[in-house]
């Protein structure tokens, strides 16, 4: 007798895929019992108006309202929608009944305009998730893409590649012979936009707009007096000088002029031009810069990777606004940084460079040592030192915990010696470098704890001024509570103040802010884009909130590997490196004197990962050679196209159970999204 349960009600079910999909998708094949048919370049395609209609209201409104396509059984669509490969629209159509669509690089420009036609918005968030999210945009189509996303409405993706195209127009794109395929109207925009042709010099865009003439001469020849025209309007003369001193907030005012220059003769138009942006180039250089001097302000800037054991030294003349690569081999440099470790801040001082090394993993690393490669700037040698403690008892010491990358670890030269701010046993530390015996002796901050992000700027090549974060509690592993610290370090007689001094009201999380330590006129000062100045008042011992305002940067944050900005200041202003995106390094300059940034030339190079400011003599500058191409080798070789893995599982050693789980005690979790686990096989 076979054993079974009496069940008064039992609900049957199928698979709704199986139940429905498939004998659509069998009728679509059949055309049996299809009631449109859609031709696209005399192929048809074979669907129902019900799922048309519920997916497209494109096709909503044609099959609903009185128009003349409602009454009718095949409708031809190649007239409105041109397409060069009619199988992708019926991918788009398949993703109508199953949900489901593939997209590569072959078939996403024709998904993209498909889908801005049949009004499929989640079709085109698939599109922008594939360029943007998923990496598929870069200098091979950002001039294509950029065109075809604002006709498709698209912006995400055109202000994506309008950046890429801002930065890299000059020293890469302008050289493509992608440009010159572009049809006049796109060709024109291009080159009427300031923010395009910036930086570039009046001969390369001569020579570009020969190209796209000769390209095709039968059809362009009429356009070649019109191009020239618009060049003149941005370049400050023909010369090989590029206007990149210009504002973008001066941009709506040249835009203005076109149309006033457009009635002048061709020699008139000339010279307007010339003494229009030669004029405001002259503001800018004497009103920033004041009479040029020498030894020469620079900014010199480190890309290291150890990853890809890639290290490369570039220097950038303010004046001169031109890139240089110092003439050390990478190698070189590579052998002489430890294992595991890398350059996580730099300091200028007199005629070296030191870049201060500590471990690449962003947590904090007892080391027995501090390793700091200097180098010679005007001998262009390379010396490693490693320095040890004077108390060889307790031979450790404890970077601080930070992200080097826009808080880099506080580092300076005062008075021959080498300061770096660390921890050493729990407790806040200064740390003096001698260069002369290779040992370093601490200095407990007074009242600092666990330190994990700082700020030091040094005055009169004496006085240190230690601004930083840190947490206090009964141990290094509990320090819960949240504070911030300010203090003034005498290396002369090697004391910290004995007058408080109370550091800035501004909050414990906002310290990784934008904000920028330094000196102007032996007055200690803090500046923040967009926002008054904080001016230390040393006879009162408090902050005074000033008049003194630097302009603000619209900048925006993408992915953690990039998205970080870095703030250098020198005796003018303040630059800015932004690292928003790949392929997008761009740089401004902000001060007190414009009410808008400066922009500068972008470094030829991506991923730029310290930058400090420095003096150098024209003789030694002239003994570099200009870097004014972009490395497209080493943009190659970091920018690798993303490869989606599965999703981890229970099984992978990584579930997300382990993953959520709370941990009360984490170090800095808004900066590194990092948790300790104090309990776990490798806790503490």
């Amino acid at each position: 007798m076979s054993r079974y349960m009496k069940a008064e009600k039992k609900q049957f079910s199928k698979n709704v895929h199986d139940f429905i999909i498939r004998p659509l998708l069998r009728q679509r094949q059949t055309g049996e019992l299809c009631d449109i048919t859609l031709v696209i370049n005399g192929k048809k395609f074979s669907a129902h108006r019900s799922i048309l209609g519920l997916w497209s209201p494109y096709f909503l409104s044609m099959f609903t309202c009185d128009m003349r396509e409602k009454s009718l059984e095949e409708i031809d669509l190649t007239e409105s929608l041109v397409l060069d490969d009619d199988d992708v629209f019926g991918l788009v159509l398949d993703y109508m009944y199953t949900g489901s669509l593939t997209i590569c690089i072959e078939n996403v420009e024709a998904v993209l305009r498909i889908s801005n036609f049949l009004l499929l918005d989640d079709v085109k968030e698939y599109c922008r998730q594939f360029y943007i999210d998923l990496g598929n945009l870069d200098l091979s189509n950002c001039l294509r893409v950029r065109f075809l996303a604002e006709t498709h409405n698209l912006l995400d993706v055109c202000n994506a590649c309008q950046k890429m195209i801002e930065s890299r127009f000059h020293d890469y794109l302008i050289f493509q012979p992608d440009i010159i395929a572009l049809p006049p109207q796109y060709f024109f925009q291009l080159l009427e936009d300031p923010r395009n042709v910036i930086h570039s010099n009046y001969s390369d865009l001569k020579k570009l707009i020969q190209k796209w003439v000769d390209f095709d001469r039968a059809t362009r020849i009429d356009f070649h007096e019109d191009l020239s025209a618009c060049i003149k309007l941005w370049v400050c003369d023909s010369t090989d000088t590029p206007s990149t001193m210009l504002s973008f907030g001066c941009m709506d005012f040249y835009k203005s002029e076109i149309s006033m220059q457009s009635s002048l003769t061709d020699g008139n138009r000339k010279a307007k031009g010339y003494v229009l942006l030669s004029q405001v180039r002259d503001n800018v250089m004497h009103g920033s810069f004041g009479m040029q001097e020498d030894p020469k302000p620079v900014l010199y800037s480190v890309v290291c990777n150890q990853g890809m054991k890639y290290i490369k030294m570039l220097v950038y003349s303010i004046f001169d606004r031109k890139w240089y690569s110092f003439p050390i081999p990478g190698e070189k440099l590579s052998h002489l940084i430890p294992t595991r470790q890398t350059v996580c801040s730099l300091v200028s001082y007199r005629s070296c460079l030191y870049m201060y090394l500590c471990s690449s993993f962003p947590y904090p690393t007892d080391m027995l040592k501090i390793n700091i490669l200097m180098i010679d700037m005007l001998k262009g040698a390379p010396v490693l030192y490693s320095f040890r403690t004077t108390d060889f008892y307790n031979p450790s010491y404890r970077t601080t915990l930070t992200n080097y990358r826009s808080v880099p670890p506080a580092i300076v030269a005062c008075n021959h010696h080498l300061y770096i701010v660390g921890n050493r046993e729990g407790t806040g530390n200064i740390f003096m470098c001698n260069t002369t015996n290779q040992q370093y002796k601490c200095f407990q901050i007074p009242g600092a704890r666990f330190i994990s992000l700082a700020r030091a700027v040094v005055k009169n090549d004496r006085f240190i001024f230690l601004w930083f974060r840190h947490r206090t509690g009964p141990s290094e592993e509990f320090s819960i509570k949240k504070n911030i610290g300010f203090v003034m370090f005498d290396s002369k007689n090697r004391i910290f103040n004995s007058w408080e001094i109370s550091p800035p009201e501004i909050s414990y999380d906002d310290f990784s802010s934008p904000y920028t330590l330094c000196v102007r006129d032996e007055t200690v000062l803090i500046y923040h884009p967009g926002k008054p100045a904080l001016v230390l008042d040393e006879v009162r011992y408090k902050w005074i909130i000033s008049l003194r305002k630097v302009p603000s940067l619209e900048l925006t944050k993408y992915a953690d590997a990039y998205g970080f900005h870095l703030h250098v200041a020198t005796n003018n202003g303040i630059f800015v490196l932004e690292n928003d995106a790949p392929f997008t390094t761009s740089m401004y300059e902000i001060n007190e004197t414009f009410p808008h940034p400066i922009v500068h030339v972008p470094p030829p190079i991506d991923n730029l990962s310290l930058v400090a400011a420095g003096y150098l003599s024209s003789q030694d500058l002239n003994g570099l050679e200009v870097f004014d191409k972009y490395d497209e080798c080493y943009a190659n070789a970091l920018h690798v196209t993303m490869k989606l893995s599965e999703p981890e599982t229970e099984d992978s050693g990584t579930s997300p159970s382990d993953r959520d789980s709370e941990n009360d005690f984490e170090y800095d979790e808004d900066i590194y999204d990092y948790d300790y686990d104090l309990t776990g096989e490798y806790g503490f």
